[in-house]
């Protein structure tokens, strides 16, 4: 998982080489945005499964 982690930083930041400073921060900004949107989902996917199972065993 740490090496996955890592490629997708690395071709983050390659990518953002084509862009000036200022552009970098937003868009970094908006990815830590939608990064976080991304995991409450995943986790909220991961409780409710986790509900669901816990009623179905009951």
């Amino acid at each position: 998982m740490e090496h996955t982690i890592e490629q997708i930083q690395n071709d983050i930041m390659s990518r953002m080489q084509q862009f000036d400073f200022t552009d970098q921060a937003l868009i970094l900004r908006e990815l830590e945005n939608f990064c976080g949107q991304q995991a409450d989902e995943t986790m909220k996917l991961e409780y409710d499964l986790a509900a669901m199972e816990d009623m179905r065993d009951e």
